[in-house]
């Protein structure tokens, strides 16, 4: 069976997601004749990257989704490929198109009605019976039935769904044998296994970096951030695999990028880190949790040639940090900066989040506060350097994404995330060594239209594919009625379906004790037997 693994993104894009390295070397595995393909720049021919072959001449195109703005690139792809954009006018004489990745693990709907079907979560697991059952030579309807009996398969096809006035889902019916529950897949042996980049795939846009994973999942909780949730349990992979992976790197003279949503809370990093310097070897990392990282730690990374540390307050107010749950204080934050300008890393990069549930204006100037002490921390490091580096301050409006605390609370108007970004902007331009890159207002509301909308979405992205342009389909009301809307406790969201394992009554019990300014502590260590936000199948962290 011949497959093609297709990210809907620029080339270096695509190959700085282990996820889809990891993929490509599990369809290889599965014994499919497997290559790549990625979004080319400009008009030219869209053939596969290593036998130039067009994408419509495969039997099964998988598409790795990260990203909710990538679904547009999606249907170029398509398009590109002369393969019909609606999964129902897709006949037995073209490729079965299938999608994975995170963006369509929380949210599969928008894509419904343009995807055979989806593998949500850890899709490793399913890759040989989804290959064994497509290599039968059935039709795609027989093929489709027999997909959806697969653990962690979802085959829009197969259910029934009712909408409201608004867009609400009223219902959902599975037919044809498709179960109600599609369970998420969740790789709990992962540890043993890990990942690094695939060989011949080089390129990313860690300027050549090799990529190794650190682990799955981040136990702090914040209550805005999918990725907290969507990959729990929380798993570190091995220190002895870490380190047999980036002796590989060292010897071939290559830079390490340890990659990870919560590389400070693996129980090894420090020995990990010191492995690598030891052995003469460079490292950065994708991002640091404040308060979980000591001056140690950036020594090491300072040694291994790290010249920039990436944090995320995310919250100007040590008040509303702990109503998301980052129960950080100020002065942790100053410390951690000063830290890792002492240690010789003379660029910081910093996250902060406008528009989150219970923010008030003042919080708002609390970022610009916070930011002018870190200032004043980081050029005071700087001196004995002899310069100063820079600040980037990262200002993005909040999305409220699925299975989280968060899924019920809309986005905030437009006109006020606009005024509050321009504050900060206008502020930050003040700063010397401070630089302020605000994210756009109208991609964010798109991207939140994408992230909590139902199949109904799915017209509205194919109305952006055909020209109509995002700042005036997210003004309309059927679109606000998705991301500019507060949801009840009992409303069906498009993805009640998936089972991920954490409770639906835990997110609530979370988005409670937010609205009171309370805060949750992390995950506990291995072996505590927590069973707090649902029940996995072998024990956490």
């Amino acid at each position: 069976m011949k497959v093609c693994l297709v990210y809907p993104n620029k080339r270096e894009i695509g190959l700085s997601n282990l996820g889809f390295h990891k993929i490509y070397r599990s369809l290889t595995t599965a014994g499919a004749k497997s290559d790549i393909a990625f979004l080319p720049d400009g008009d030219g021919k869209l053939l596969s990257e290593n036998t130039k072959q067009p994408l419509n001449s495969f039997d099964l195109i998988a598409f790795s989704v990260t990203f909710e703005m990538d679904e547009l690139n999606l249907l170029k792809i398509l398009k590109r490929s002369s393969i019909p954009l609606l999964a129902k006018e897709r006949g037995d004489r073209m490729p079965i198109v299938a999608a994975g990745g995170v963006a369509v693990t929380l949210n599969p709907e928008v894509l419904s009605r343009f995807i055979d079907f989806f593998v949500l979560g850890e899709g490793e697991l399913a890759i040989d019976e989804i290959v064994s059952t497509l290599s039968k030579n059935k039709s795609k309807d027989e093929s489709l039935e027999q997909l959806a009996l697969v653990d962690g398969v979802y085959v829009p096809s197969l259910y029934k769904t009712e909408y409201g006035e608004k867009g609400e889902l009223l219902s959902r019916t599975a037919i044809r044998g498709a179960r109600e529950k599609v369970k998420r897949l969740i790789n709990l042996d992962y540890h043993k296994s890990g990942m690094a980049q695939v060989e011949g795939m080089e390129g990313s846009a860690f300027g050549g970096s090799y990529l190794v994973e650190a682990g799955k999942g981040c136990g702090q909780g914040c209550r805005f951030c999918a990725t907290g949730f969507i990959y729990r349990p929380v798993r570190h992979v091995d220190a002895r695999l870490l380190k047999k992976q980036t002796d590989k790197a060292i010897e071939d003279g290559r830079r390490i990028g340890l990659v990870g949503s919560a590389i400070c809370e693996h129980p090894d990093i420090d020995s990990v880190l010191q492995h690598i310097v030891g052995k003469g070897g460079s490292v950065t990392v994708s991002s640091l949790r404040i308060g979980l990282v000591n001056s140690g730690t950036f020594e090491r990374l300072a040694k291994g040639g790290c010249k920039t540390v990436t944090i995320a307050p995310e919250a100007g107010s040590a008040k509303l940090r702990r109503s998301i749950n980052k129960w950080m204080e100020d002065d942790e934050i100053l410390q951690t900066v000063s830290n890792a300008v002492s240690a010789g890393i003379l660029n910081v990069k910093t996250y902060f989040l406008v528009g989150l549930p219970g923010e008030r204006e003042e919080d708002v100037q609390a970022i610009v506060e916070l930011v002018k002490k870190m200032r004043e921390v980081f050029i005071e490091g700087s001196k004995p350097f002899g310069r100063v580096g820079t600040i980037t301050v990262g200002a993005n409006p909040f999305i409220p994404k699925p299975s989280t605390p968060f899924q019920w609370e809309p986005m905030a108007p437009m006109p006020e995330l606009k005024k509050k970004l321009a504050h900060l902007k206008k502020e930050f331009g003040k700063m010397s060594n401070v630089e302020c890159k605000p994210e756009s207002v109208r991609l964010s509301a798109a991207q939140a239209l994408l992230s909590v909308g139902s199949a109904d979405v799915g017209s509205m992205l194919l109305e952006a594919f055909n020209g109509k342009s995002w700042n005036e389909i997210i003004k309309r009301e059927p679109a606000k009625n998705f991301f500019a809307r507060k949801k009840g406790k009992e409303e069906i969201l498009p993805w009640d379906f998936i089972d991920s394992s954490v409770e639906r009554d835990f997110l609530w019990r979370e988005y409670e004790r937010s609205m009171e300014g309370k805060t949750s502590p992390a995950c506990p260590p291995q072996g505590s037997g927590c069973r707090k936000c649902g029940v996995f199948t072998g024990v956490c962290v």
